[in-house]
């Protein structure tokens, strides 16, 4: 990307794993080592804390024969063992009986780990059981500890391991925000004032954090500024107080417009209806799309009968 401040996005992007997790050494350790040794393990943190991101660095130490499903987008039994069955990619199944056969067959053969990240979101929560019944190792992630409940208690006994993630401070932020500038902008267009404002406003979350330097940097460059200055930052941070405050209903919405980017109002609905666990009525679905506009994470273009719903930029999770 040619560019004159963002001179390599990755590091600012969501998906992006470093080399190393700050401040979560000790929790990496642990879930690698539980993981090694077959523990089921519960992962809790706020939005933003590093879980997701912890997980997938296990992951990619272990490299093979572990699988991450997100209960946002996949969250019946069919869609989850389709994901975590690597043939049905290639094979039609007909049914969640030939997926289980078959994963049988696999997991006696390959010691198998599933990760569910927002496990409260599975609609058929027996698919946990299942999958343990086979010998599959199990990560459960989600933002409280209250939402364990959500599975039964004969699924949570067989998890004697959990890793609760603390918010990240705002010194662990401002540094971790300082490393990933470092990685992703050019040197002379930021200002460790900057960070450091960034870092003391949006409260620890560290995913918001990167998503609004990223977003006064691509507006500074479509500025024509070859520097990154304070001014728009005010306009982005409102943003970062709110996703702590959204049910989980809008978390859904807004976490499909945030890969989709852009969809008309009826599709998004239809997709939200597919993916909630007790998905709510069409005017229920008007109110969550006034909110998130309202917090500024979603934008609305066009009359109500044409609406098309936008994620706005600097506002994902």
């Amino acid at each position: 990307m040619n560019s004159k401040i963002l001179i390599n996005p990755d590091p600012l992007s969501p998906v992006y794993l470093p080399k190393r997790l700050s401040y979560r050494e000790e929790e990496y350790s642990q879930l690698l080592n539980n993981i090694r040794n077959r523990i089921n393990t519960l992962v809790f943190g706020p939005i933003g804390s590093g879980k997701t991101a912890l997980v997938k660095r296990v992951m990619r130490e272990l490299n093979k024969d572990i699988f991450y499903v997100d209960c946002l987008l996949y969250n019946t039994e069919y869609s989850v063992l389709k994901e975590v069955l690597p043939s049905s990619r290639f094979m039609v199944y007909r049914s969640n009986y030939e997926l289980l056969k078959e994963l049988k067959k696999v997991a006696s053969e390959r010691r198998l780990v599933v990760c569910f990240d927002n496990f409260t979101q599975l609609k058929q929560t027996d698919i946990v059981k299942k999958l343990m019944g086979l010998g599959v190792c199990i990560v459960l992630i989600g933002r409280v500890e209250r939402d364990s409940p959500s599975l039964n208690q004969n699924i949570l006994s067989n998890f004697p391991s959990i890793l609760r993630l603390r918010e990240y401070s705002v010194d662990q932020t401002y540094e971790i925000l300082k490393e990933r500038a470092r990685l992703a902008l050019d040197s002379s267009s930021y200002s460790d004032s900057l960070l450091r404002r960034i870092a003391e406003k949006i409260g620890g979350n560290v995913t918001m954090a990167l998503a609004v330097l990223r977003a006064v940097a691509l507006r500074a460059e479509s500025e024509g500024k070859n520097a990154i200055d304070e001014a728009g930052l005010e306009k982005l941070l409102p943003q970062t107080d709110c996703l702590d405050e959204l049910s989980d209903d809008e978390r859904i919405i807004f976490k499909i417009l945030s890969e989709q980017k852009s969809l008309p109002s009826n599709q998004l609905y239809t997709l939200y209806a597919q993916t909630a666990k007790y998905p709510k009525c069409e005017r229920s679905f008007r109110n969550y799309m006034e909110n998130l506009c309202a917090k500024g994470l979603v934008k609305a273009v066009g009359d109500r009968r044409g609406r098309i719903y936008e994620i706005v930029e600097g506002g994902r999770p």
